[in-house]
């Protein structure tokens, strides 16, 4: 079936086809390799493109006229070819004017034409129809039908059409709002999926957004901050001067105080009173001393009539000259600290008493019970403290407010009076207070304040209600013992003031010091804010989306532009110059689909359409993904260049070509059409030189032209099905390629080599089969056994060889993965403590490789978590969750051991695999091992130098690093630091089912904790004091005694323990016995930490080698700090240092340890350490003189450790002899 495609012109159907326009024969050819013969019919297959001058022109015949009509034939790798000319005689141009404007608007011509194809060669096809339905014959026959599509009722439209089922138009409306819906969506999807694809675009709205949002906010907030300031400024304002005016109150009330004591003093009236009254226990009333109230009975004395005249001869004047308008409601005279006299006094038919004076004031005093209350000798709290700040502190005391009925408020003023300095007789004028002999004292007076009254007078209330503002007016400090209030005044929504919508302004009086909470309900921030801020991000918004569009359309813009053309030959044109470039070397990439032509014949033109799409979209992604340039597409062909327009090496531009061709070749092997059909191509590679460039000014097309692109298209032409063929040039060019490694074979068919060219001759060329990566050993070792050698182990010269010690296949990483995690564990736990890291098979040698050492690790931990969960339950398995997040946190752990060359992440799993190993031989032993210790001894080997820097902890403290900032000098920097990094990890919230499989309870959590810390803790022996604890424990443990709570380790550290594993410290009351120092629990410690401390030197009490190696990184490690200029050459004490080190430490620690294992591994344990000092003490100095040149000369380790191990080796093997 052939399909054409519609084109946009209306066809008047009154230009009618005639045969006519056929006449004569067309002389000149349509291009290069066209050629027309007279008398031969003519047929058109369309190729997927609008030139039918592009199509290869077949044979079909006319029912309508018996003559033969004219032929055409064209060459399709011609026509392909970007620089082969095109030329068309009149003829040819009055068939495209005549014939095609006709069937340029069919898109439905396949339900009314139909042509019979017959398939041919691969190069070519003939097609023949038969009469019925030949195409020529519908176009000129008088049946009207085949051209209703003219008015759109009966033309193809593969989208929804806009008729019903009767035919009827829906309506525009309809139409348009359903474009206007789907426009819409496809602009927002396009839009954002832009901005995703453009991250900048993005960054600049969001930027935008920002700093109009930052600007408008700042602006707004400063706005805002000053109306607070003001606010609050105001609030202070009346709160100091509503105290001010307090405060000056207070001094008005107390100076008639001070008249009045100056009155008593110097009137003489009363000077007799204290001899009358005399001291304690003189006048006691019976019984009193025993209760809180100790009574005088002073009737006869303190109610004597005339007394009571002259104490309101004096109280009175004064208060009326002071006109203090009925604050002051009484006053009390308390010679001896007795109460004795007051004003008003009940008897209002004394002499001269005026009850305007004292309003309230003898109801006040009538109803007070505490005459002859000795205040001085009683023990109630309110007046035991009065006296003492009079007569002790001698200072003045203000106390209240408090109730005394009937008034509601009152406060007291108490001032001492003190005898004339010149007339003391200090063998009689003393006053006992509570015990304390005070000279010179006579008493006190006291004047009592309405505070209701003085509240009223300040217009307190009024004064914040007015700027609409509550309060809460409180006594900070001053006379309180529980009796009177700390409230002096406050609003009455004042309990709605907090933190966030109020101040707090500290005033000072003669009432001690005032704290006044002022606010607004409504807050400081004003009503305003939250809108303006909304309209500030609504406008930020807009504008910041005004700013996205504009990007969006103009990176859509760019990017046309760039897929059209490279961005030079844009830039050139904006300019108005010349776009030609010369290009030496480059790739060019040449494909079609086989038997396209018969596959378009039986689909319509959209569906062929929507087929090149799918097709040629995927192989743009492979474009972008080799960075190579795609020229253009020409119906079915495809062409790809590399080396052009961006310049690179040639065999890299091949590389690129070559691997996009393979990886296109396999997609289409996958492809299919939407009827399930499969399609084939034939690919083709060239290189060689070439010119780029634009012709033309009107729609330009950046295009390639020279005879590699003629070239390529033959290599395309004469390939196969599904394969590509590449010229002898691109051969070797690949032959060169940088990472690739390609399995190319020659093309031999029969006896023939390579393959006949047009314009070329017999060419010699090539299939590529497929491709892999490039074997690095060829760029980086030409030693196939170095590529074997692990870099950490060295080969040992003497005893051990390369197959049992240390030296690890290069795909041994992968190797490890071929194995559970029980059959790494059982390889590792089943090596010979002496000889751990020995290779006796390739999953336990040693190795610096992180994945093989994260492999090990996980074994470990997995076997130790599985027998935590299996004690719990017998049928527990490790969930996969588990597992994986087991992984994860073994790879975090990992990334925090840095590059310091001893306390690093090998060494770490050195010391995890010494533990593991430990543990065994324990329960090898027969001591039964419990499985959340095992886990925890195992889990803190692992962290237990987490985040090591390289440095000590004294280093840290001497440079003031910012772990030494982080912790107290009593805490071991390094050592906790690894703590807190390892269970941060821990209680991440990715690793939730870890950590509920390690510690599903309060005791798991105290158990895995205090192991944690123990173990970790102790290996701080750089601290001598750390050390010798670390023994006397020890000492203690063995007595079997109850110890010192003092030898507790994690005294100091408890409330770390309980945050590091989110405990409260409500478990220490819940749990009391899991925190208590007893001889059990201290064994448990001791053996935590040994067993600890032992894995962390393991290495010193194992082989030579393995006590070498580390001795050597130690060095290494120490020698960088002292190249930092951070600690001293460590060269000049290595030798004697490693000496003392087993004398006073390894050895006795080995010995310590002996109790915990069978007797023989305690001996072998002994027995290496004093091998390897014996062997050190002969050639230690030696071997420092090694270690020392080898960093000096920066010398490989392995060349380093072997002449390091020949030492030990040498000497073993002569003793053998011996």
């Amino acid at each position: 079936m052939m399909n054409f495609k519609l084109g946009r012109e209306k066809i008047d159907d009154s230009r009618r086809f005639n045969l006519s326009d056929w006449d004569g024969a067309i002389e000149e050819p349509l291009s290069g390799d066209v050629s027309v013969k007279p008398s031969s019919p003519i047929a058109i297959v369309h190729r997927g493109s609008n030139d039918l001058a592009d199509n290869m022109i077949q044979n079909t015949t006319t029912p309508s006229d018996s003559e033969s009509a004219p032929s055409l034939s064209l060459d399709s790798s011609s026509a392909r070819s970007t620089s082969t000319t095109r030329r068309r005689s009149s003829v040819g141009s009055a068939m495209k004017g005549s014939i095609f404007r006709r069937l340029s608007f069919m898109g439905s011509l396949d339900r009314t034409v139909e042509t019979e194809l017959q398939s041919g060669s691969e190069s070519g096809t003939d097609y023949s129809s038969s009469t019925g339905s030949n195409i020529w014959s519908k176009l000129m026959s008088s049946n009207d039908s085949l051209w209703d599509g003219v008015d759109g009722k009966g033309a193809y439209d593969d989208d929804e059409s806009v008729y019903d089922e009767d035919g009827k138009n829906n309506g525009d409306c309809r139409r348009s709002m359903r474009r206007c819906g789907l426009t819409w969506w496809w602009e927002t999807q396009h839009f954002f999926s832009t901005m995703i694809r453009y991250p900048h675009i993005l960054l600049i709205s969001l930027l935008t957004f920002g700093v109009l949002c930052g600007v408008g906010i700042a602006a707004i907030t400063a706005e805002k901050e000053n109306y607070i300031e003001k606010q609050k400024s105001t609030a202070e304002f009346v709160a100091r001067e509503t105290a001010n005016w307090f405060s000056d109150e207070f001094r008005r009330a107390m100076l008639p105080l001070y008249s009045v004591q100056q009155g008593v003093l110097h009137s003489g009236y009363f000077d007799s009173l204290p001899e009358k009254i005399g001291r304690f226990p003189n006048l006691l009333v019976p019984g009193t001393d025993k209760t809180d109230f100790t009574m005088r009975n002073v009737t006869g004395i303190c109610d004597d009539r005339d007394m009571i005249n002259k104490f309101r001869s004096i109280v009175q004047p004064i208060n009326q000259d002071n006109d203090l308008d009925g604050i002051v409601v009484g006053y009390r005279l308390f010679p001896n600290n007795v109460a004795c006299l007051t004003e008003p006094h009940a008897q209002e038919s004394s002499d001269g008493f005026n009850a305007d004076d004292f309003p309230q004031g003898e109801a006040l005093l009538a109803s007070d019970n505490v005459f002859g209350l000795d205040t001085g000798s009683t023990a109630f709290p309110l007046w035991k403290m009065i006296t003492t700040d009079l007569f002790i502190k001698r200072q003045f005391n203000i106390f209240g407010p408090f109730n005394m009925p009937p008034m509601t408020e009152l406060i007291c003023g108490h001032l001492a009076i003190w005898r004339d300095v010149d007339n003391i007789d200090v063998t009689q004028d003393t006053l006992n207070v509570h015990g304390t002999e005070v000279t010179g004292a006579w008493g006190f007076v006291v004047n009592f304040l309405d505070w209701t009254k003085m509240k009223d007078k300040s217009d307190i209330y009024k004064r914040f209600a007015d700027c609409n503002l509550e309060f809460d007016l409180t006594r900070v400090s001053g006379s309180t013992v529980g009796l009177d209030s700390a409230s002096l005044a406050k609003s009455e929504h004042a309990d709605k003031l907090n933190d966030e919508n109020s101040i707090i302004v500290t005033t000072n009086s003669l009432h001690g010091e005032w704290q006044n909470k002022v606010g607004s309900l409504d807050g400081w921030e004003p009503a305003w804010f939250p809108g303006a801020i909304a309209g500030i991000v609504l406008a930020s918004f807009v504008l910041a989306f005004l700013t996205a569009s504009t990007l969006v359309e103009r990176q859509l813009h760019r990017n046309l532009l760039y897929k059209v053309m490279p961005r030079r030959a844009i830039m050139k044109l904006q300019r108005g110059q010349t776009v030609l470039e010369k290009f030496n070397l480059v790739t060019i990439f040449f494909s079609d689909i086989v038997g396209f032509t018969n596959m378009a014949g039986n689909m319509r033109p959209i569906q062929v359409m929507k087929m090149l799409n799918e097709l040629y979209t995927e192989l743009d992604k492979l474009v972008e993904k080799h960075n190579v340039y795609k020229v253009e597409t020409i119906g079915d062909a495809y062409m790809v260049v590399g080396g052009a327009p961006s310049r690179v090496p040639a065999p890299v531009a091949a590389e690129r070509v070559a691997l996009f061709a393979l990886e296109a070749v396999n997609f289409v092997r996958k492809f299919r059409t939407k009827d399930g059909n499969q399609i084939f191509i034939r690919a083709g590679l060239a290189s060689g030189p070439t010119v780029g460039g634009v012709v033309g000014r009107s729609m330009p097309r950046y295009c390639f032209f020279g005879d590699t692109v003629n070239f390529a298209s033959r290599m395309e032409s004469t390939s196969k099905k599904m394969k590509i063929q590449i010229a002898d040039i691109t051969y070797r060019l690949l032959q060169d390629a940088p990472t690739a490694s390609f399995v190319m074979t020659k093309r031999v068919e029969g006896d023939i080599v390579g393959v006949q060219v047009k314009g070329k001759g017999h060419q010699t060329t090539y299939w590529i089969e497929r491709a892999g990566p490039r074997a690095w050993d060829s760029y980086v070792n030409d030693d196939p056994e170095d590529a074997k050698r692990d870099i950490e182990t060295p080969t040992i010269s003497s005893k051990l060889s390369k197959k049992n010690y240390g030296i690890k296949e290069a795909d041994s990483s992968a190797e490890e993965r071929n194995y559970t995690s029980e059959e790494i564990f059982d390889a590792m736990t089943a090596q010979p403590w002496e000889s751990l890291g020995h290779a006796s098979s390739p999953i336990v040698a040693a190795t610096d490789d992180s994945y093989s050492l994260g492999f090990r690790a996980c074994a470990l931990l997995e076997h130790h978590l599985l027998c935590v969960l299996q004690e719990r339950d017998t049928n527990a398995e490790l969930s996969p969750s588990v597992k994986i997040q087991l992984s994860q946190f073994v790879q975090e752990v990992s990334e925090t051991y840095g590059n310091a060359k001893f306390h690093n992440w090998s060494h770490a799993n050195h010391v995890t695999t010494s533990m593991n190993k430990l543990l065994a031989v324990i329960q090898e032993g027969g001591e039964e091992l419990v499985p959340l210790n095992s886990f925890s001894l195992v889990f803190a080997a692992l962290v237990h130098d987490a985040g090591h820097t390289g440095m000590s902890n004294k280093i840290l403290k001497e440079i003031d690093h910012p772990l030494s900032k982080k912790f107290d000098d009593s805490i071991p920097i390094a050592e906790k630091n690894s703590i807190d990094v390892a269970l941060d990890i821990l209680f991440r919230d990715n690793f939730t089912s870890l950590r509920n499989a390690i510690l599903p309870g309060e005791m798991d959590k105290i158990e895995f904790a205090r192991t944690l810390f123990q173990s970790i803790l102790i290996t701080d022996i750089a601290t001598p004091d750390r050390v010798k604890l670390g023994i006397e424990r020890y000492k203690a443990a063995q007595d079997n005694q109850d110890p010192d709570t003092g030898l507790c380790p994690l005294a100091s550290h408890i409330s770390d323990l309980f945050d590091g594993v989110g405990l409260d410290e409500s478990v220490k009351d819940e749990h009391p016995d899991e925190f208590t120092v007893t001889c059990n629990g201290l064994k448990r410690c001791v053996r935590n930490e040994h067993l600890m401390l032992l894995s962390d030197v393991g290495h010193l009490c194992q082989s030579w080698e393995n006590f070498i190696k580390w001795n050597f990184r130690l060095f290494k490690e120490l020698m960088d700090c002292h190249r930092k200029k951070l600690c001293d050459n460590p060269r000049a004490t290595w030798a004697q240092g490693q000496i003392a080190f087993f004398d006073k430490y390894i050895i006795p620690l080995a010995e310590r340890c002996c109790i915990m294992f069978p007797d023989e591994f305690s001996d072998a344990l002994v027995t290496n350490a004093m091998n390897n000092l014996k062997l050190w003490t002969v050639f230690g100095v030696h071997a420092t003189n090694i270690m020392t040149l080898g960093v000096r000369n920066d010398e490989r380790e392995e060349a380093v450790l072997v002449e390091l191990y020949g030492i030990g080796n040498d000497h073993l093997t002569s003793k053998e002899k011996r």
